[in-house]
């Protein structure tokens, strides 16, 4: 039989407390990595989601009024809340570029459309300099428009992308 007589290491309270606390850091650390993976990815539906909303108020429009409303050929922000940028203005669409929209100039469009009940909430994330929804009225009718990181996604239709991950996607709603 052999007994060792040599002084057995000890951990100090503290240094176990230290421990602990370390263990706990890793273990919330793991925890938050896994459910910032497991979370969905959802700016894209996101987006669409908010774009069908609008659809669905310019449609309600139609049903009240018989057409669409009546705006001079040009885009327009949808909603509120949107960066400032070029100008000084709250902007949509390359909200810091030359080719914007202003939220103030939208005034007459939100008017027309809060006739048929509440509005959908603003602005989107903005995806690579672009921030939507924005609506852009010319011949073919009326085009809802939205960023999206990643293709679109169905009823949206994809209509330009800049080949880095901006996907402006529509929705046409036909006069």
């Amino acid at each position: 039989m052999s007994t060792d007589s040599r002084p057995r290491a000890r951990l100090r309270p503290a240094a176990v407390a230290a421990l602990a606390i370390a263990g706990i850091a890793v273990a919330g650390a793991v925890g938050f990595l896994i459910w910032l993976l497991a979370a969905p990815a959802d700016t894209n539906s996101e987006a669409t989601q908010r774009l069908v909303q609008w659809q669905e108020v310019f449609e309600k429009y139609r049903a009240a009024n018989g057409s669409l409303p009546d705006m001079a050929a040009g885009g327009y922000c949808l909603g509120d809340g949107f960066p400032v940028g070029t100008g000084g203005t709250a902007n949509c669409r390359d909200y810091e570029s030359t080719t914007y929209y202003t939220q103030d100039a939208s005034a007459p469009l939100m008017t027309a459309l809060e006739t048929v009940g509440d509005l959908p909430s603003g602005a989107t994330t903005p995806v690579r300099g672009t921030v939507g929804p924005y609506a852009l009225y010319d011949e073919a009718g009326v085009r809802l428009l939205t960023p999206e990181e990643g293709t679109c996604e169905a009823p949206a239709v994809e209509v330009w992308t800049d080949g880095g991950g901006l996907f402006v996607c529509q929705i046409l709603l036909e006069r």
